[in-house]
C-alpha cells in the first residue's frame, strides 16, 4: 500500500512539475520565450505591412542618406518601384512616393535566413532588397545607388528574349570602355597586366538570346580603380568622362570575361540568382567578385552579359583614393588567378543548375578568393529562392553547346532570311572620346583643321580654296545618323578619300561590302580606325543586305543614310531633309500583269518571278502583317499588283520605323529579290507615299556622261551618282574638280547659333 502511494506520489511530482515548464514557457519569466514570441510576432507584422506591394520591375538601392536627388528621380520613372535598403546610419524615418523603405527592424522581420549572414554596416545588406523584390513579383531587377541617375528612364536596356547584336570574337577579355571610344581606360576589376594589350574589336552580328544581365556605361565619374584615380585624376576635381553613346551594344560570349558592378545594371528573370553580394570581401571588390562568379555560371545556363552605350550619368564626392587603393588590392594582384581560376572550373554534367551555383562558391573559398562564410550565405540564398518560389534556371552544360554562344536561329527566322542568316563578320570601332588628362586642360581634336590639312595635301598639284575657314562659323554634322557606304566590289583603295570627304560630318561610318581580308588590308593604313561589315551584296544586285545588317548592329542613332561608295552626296544640303521620313529617288510603278522593257523585272532569278514567290510566301509567315503591307502598295501604286522601282543608289531610313524596314526588306531579300525592286517597294509597302521624300539628284548613265561629272554636277542637288573615285585620282579634269568644287562645298560653313 506504501509502494502505491509513493508510486502516486511521485506521478503527482512529475505532473506538477510538467505544468510549472508549460506555465514559465509562456510566461514572461524566460526571455528565450519572449524572443521568439516577439520574431514571430514581428515577422507576422512586417509580412502584412508589405503584403500588398507587387511590382514586375524593381529597382534596388541602398543608402545612408535622405531622399537623394537620384533616388527621387528613380522613384519617378514610370512603371517602376523603388526598394530602399537601409542600414545603421540610415534615418528611420526614411520615406518617399513609390519608394519602399526597408529598416533594420523591417529586414530581419522578413523571415529571409539569408539575412542573418548579412553584417550590419555593409554593402551587402543590398541582398535583402534583392529577395524582397523577387518574393514582391519581380520579373526584372535594376540595381544602382544613390549617387547614380539614368539618363533614358531604363528604356535603353533589352528586354525581348532575342536581339540582334554584336557578339564580341576576342579571347580571354573584353574591356566595354573601349568598345565605346575610350581606349585608354579601364573599368574596376579589369585585369591590370592585360591593360596595355592590343585586343581586338572584331565581332559577328547574328540573332542572339539577350543578355541576362546588361551593364550600361556611366558618363560622367564612371567606375574605374584607384590606379587610374591617383595618376590620371587631378585629386579634387571631377571626371566629365564621355562615352560615344551612338555605340551598338556589345554581347561577350562564354569563354570571355569583364568586369561589371553593381550600377546601372539590370537582371532578367533568369538571372536574378547572380545579385547576391559576397560579405567577406573588402567593399572594393565585393560586386566585382561577384560579377566574376556570375559570368561563370552564366555559361552553365546558355546565358551571358551585355554592354550598354551610356545611359546614366554619376558624381562622386573626393575622397582618399589610397584608402581605396588598399581596399582594391585584391583585384590588383588576384584578378588574373581568378579569371584562370574561372576559365578552368568545371561544373559535373549530373549537377543541377542551383548545384552548380554553390560548387563554385565553395570552390572559390577553397582558392582563398573570399571566405567560408560567402559558402554558407550561398546556401541560405538559395534556400531563400525557393523559399520565395523563384525558378531554378535549367542547366545547359557548358560543354554541351557547340558554339561560344548559339545564335537564336529558329525555323521561322531561318526561313525568312536565307540570304543574311549567316553570321556577318563585323569590325566595329567608336567614335574615339577625348579622355581624361591630369595636369592640362583637355584638348579637343581640331577635325576642322585635320580635314583642311588633307584636303589641302590631297589636292597640292590642284587648285584648292581653303581660304572659306572661319572659326566663327560651325560645319554641319550628323552624329545621330549612321552613314551606310556599300562596296558592291572591294575596292577598298578608297576608303582614304571617303573618310576626307564624310568622316567630319559623320562620326558614325559604317562600310560594308565583300571580302572582310580585302578591306583589312587596306584599312590598316588609314590614320583613324574605320568600321566594317562583311556583307555578300551580289556585286550590287542585293546591297539593300547592308542596309538591313546596319541596322541590325543597333547602333543608338536616329536614322540610317544608306548610299553607294561610288555616290557623290552634297553633305552641306542634308541639314535640310526631314529625318524622320524615309527618302528615295523618283521611283516608277510596274504591273505585274503587264509587260516591261525593264530587263530587271523580266530577270527570272530576281525579278518578277522572284517577287511573286516571296508574297505566296508571306502566307505561311504574317498573313495579317503581308495584307496590311499590300494594301499600302496598292494604296501608293494605284494597282492592285503594282510593284515599284527606282534607282536604289542613296536612300535613308529613321529609326521609328527600321523594324518594319527590316522585317519586309529581309523577307524579299531571301528571294534575292533585286535591290531597285526590293527597296522602293518595301517602303511603299509601310509608309504613304506622300510621306516619303524625294531626293533631287543627278544620275549619269551610259550615255558618256559620266565621264564629265563637272559638268553635270548641280551644288543644289543631294547627290551625283555614279562618280567612280578610281577615276578622280587619275582623271586631271575631275581631280580639279574635287579640288576646285566639291571639296571646298564640303566644309561650307553656317553660322552658330
Amino acid at each position: 500500500m506504501q509502494s502505491h502511494l509513493r508510486h502516486a506520489f511521485m506521478i503527482l511530482c512529475i505532473l506538477c512539475m510538467c505544468l510549472l515548464v508549460v506555465f514559465l514557457r509562456w510566461s514572461t519569466l524566460l526571455p528565450w520565450s519572449r524572443t521568439e514570441t516577439r520574431d514571430r510576432q514581428h515577422t507576422i507584422s512586417v509580412t502584412n505591412k508589405f503584403s500588398t506591394v507587387r511590382s514586375n520591375q524593381w529597382i534596388v538601392v541602398t543608402t545612408i542618406s535622405y531622399p537623394t536627388p537620384d533616388i527621387k528621380f528613380l522613384a519617378e520613372i514610370p512603371g517602376w518601384k523603388v526598394v530602399v535598403v537601409g542600414d545603421t546610419k540610415t534615418p528611420r524615418d526614411w520615406r518617399y512616393p513609390n519608394c519602399i523603405f526597408l529598416s533594420l527592424d523591417d529586414q530581419y522581420g522578413l523571415g529571409f535566413e539569408t539575412t542573418s549572414h548579412l553584417p550590419e554596416r555593409s554593402y551587402a545588406r543590398k541582398t535583402v532588397g534583392y529577395l524582397f523584390a523577387i518574393a514582391h513579383g519581380a520579373q526584372i531587377i535594376y540595381e544602382t545607388d544613390d549617387d547614380n541617375r539614368p539618363l533614358d528612364l531604363l528604356k535603353q536596356f533589352i528586354l525581348e528574349p532575342t536581339m540582334w547584336g554584336l557578339l564580341f570574337k576576342g579571347e580571354k577579355l573584353f574591356n566595354p570602355y573601349r568598345h565605346f571610344g575610350q581606349p585608354t581606360l579601364w573599368p574596376r576589376g579589369y585585369p591590370l597586366g592585360s591593360v596595355g594589350e592590343n585586343i581586338t574589336l572584331e565581332y559577328e552580328l547574328n540573332h542572339w538570346k539577350t543578355p541576362s544581365i546588361q551593364q550600361g556605361v556611366v558618363n560622367g565619374d564612371p567606375d574605374m580603380d584607384a590606379i587610374f584615380r591617383l595618376t590620371r585624376k587631378q585629386t579634387h576635381s571631377q571626371l566629365n568622362v564621355t562615352f560615344d553613346d551612338r555605340a551598338p551594344p556589345a554581347i561577350v560570349p562564354a569563354g570571355v570575361f569583364s568586369p561589371f558592378n553593381s550600377q546601372n545594371t539590370l537582371f532578367l528573370y533568369d538571372a536574378l540568382w547572380a545579385l547576391l553580394i559576397p560579405t567577406t570581401t573588402t567593399f572594393r571588390v565585393c560586386d566585382i567578385w561577384r560579377g566574376y562568379w556570375a559570368q561563370r555560371l552564366l555559361w552553365e545556363m546558355g546565358g551571358n552579359v551585355g554592354f550598354f552605350p551610356p545611359n546614366a550619368f554619376q558624381k562622386r564626392n573626393s575622397h582618399s583614393y589610397l584608402s581605396d587603393a588598399n581596399d582594391e588590392k585584391d583585384l590588383y594582384f588576384q584578378t588574373e588567378r581568378l579569371v584562370t581560376f574561372l576559365s578552368k572550373w568545371r561544373c559535373g554534367a549530373e549537377k543541377s543548375f542551383f548545384d552548380c551555383v554553390k560548387q563554385l562558391s565553395k570552390d572559390m573559398s577553397e582558392n582563398k578568393f573570399w571566405n567560408e562564410g560567402d559558402v554558407i550565405l550561398t546556401s541560405m540564398w538559395i534556400r531563400d529562392l525557393n523559399t520565395i518560389g523563384y525558378g531554378e534556371p535549367k542547366r545547359v552544360p557548358l560543354g554541351s553547346i557547340p558554339e561560344k554562344t548559339l545564335p537564336i536561329l529558329n525555323k521561322r527566322i531561318q526561313h525568312q532570311t536565307r540570304n543574311t542568316s549567316k553570321m556577318s563578320k563585323v569590325v566595329f570601332w567608336a567614335a574615339e572620346q577625348t579622355p581624361p588628362l591630369t595636369y592640362s586642360p583637355e584638348i579637343q581634336k581640331t577635325n576642322v583643321l585635320s580635314r583642311l590639312t588633307k584636303s589641302a595635301s590631297y589636292c597640292k598639284n590642284y587648285p584648292y580654296n581653303g581660304s572659306i575657314f572661319d572659326s566663327s562659323m560651325t560645319i554641319h554634322t550628323f552624329s545621330n545618323i549612321l552613314l551606310i557606304v556599300v562596296f558592291n566590289f572591294p575596292h577598298y583603295q578608297n576608303l582614304d578619300l571617303l573618310e576626307t570627304i564624310y568622316s567630319i560630318h559623320f562620326p558614325n561610318i559604317l562600310y560594308c561590302g565583300p571580302r572582310k581580308d580585302r578591306f583589312d588590308a587596306y584599312a590598316k593604313h588609314l590614320t583613324k580606325h574605320v568600321s566594317f561589315v562583311e556583307v555578300d551584296v551580289g556585286n550590287g544586285w542585293f546591297s539593300q543586305n547592308c542596309l538591313t545588317q546596319a541596322m541590325k548592329i543597333n547602333y543608338n542613332v536616329d536614322g540610317y543614310l544608306y548610299i553607294g561608295d561610288d555616290t557623290l552626296v552634297n553633305v552641306w544640303n542634308l541639314h535640310n531633309l526631314p529625318f524622320d521620313k524615309l527618302w528615295l529617288v523618283h521611283a516608277s510603278v510596274l504591273q505585274q500583269s503587264k509587260k516591261t522593257k525593264w530587263h530587271w523585272f523580266n530577270k527570272p532569278s530576281v525579278g518578277l518571278k522572284m517577287y511573286q514567290a516571296a508574297l505566296n510566301a508571306s502566307k505561311v509567315l504574317d498573313k495579317r502583317r503581308f495584307d496590311s503591307f499590300l494594301q499600302m502598295l496598292a494604296r501608293n501604286t494605284k494597282k492592285v499588283d503594282g510593284v515599284l522601282h527606282a534607282a536604289s543608289d542613296i536612300a535613308y531610313v529613321p529609326r521609328k520605323i527600321k523594324n518594319d524596314v527590316i522585317y519586309f526588306m529581309e523577307h524579299f531579300s531571301k528571294f534575292n529579290l533585286f535591290v531597285e525592286i526590293t527597296i522602293p517597294t518595301v517602303f511603299a509597302g509601310i509608309e504613304k507615299w506622300e510621306n516619303v521624300h524625294k531626293m533631287p539628284g543627278m544620275y549619269l548613265w551610259y550615255d558618256g556622261k559620266r565621264n564629265h561629272i563637272e559638268k553635270y554636277f548641280n551644288k543644289n542637288d543631294i547627290f551625283l551618282h555614279p562618280v567612280k573615285l578610281s577615276t578622280v585620282l587619275k582623271k586631271g579634269n575631275k581631280r580639279q574638280f574635287f579640288c576646285g568644287t566639291y571639296l571646298p562645298l564640303t566644309m561650307r560653313m553656317s553660322q552658330k547659333e
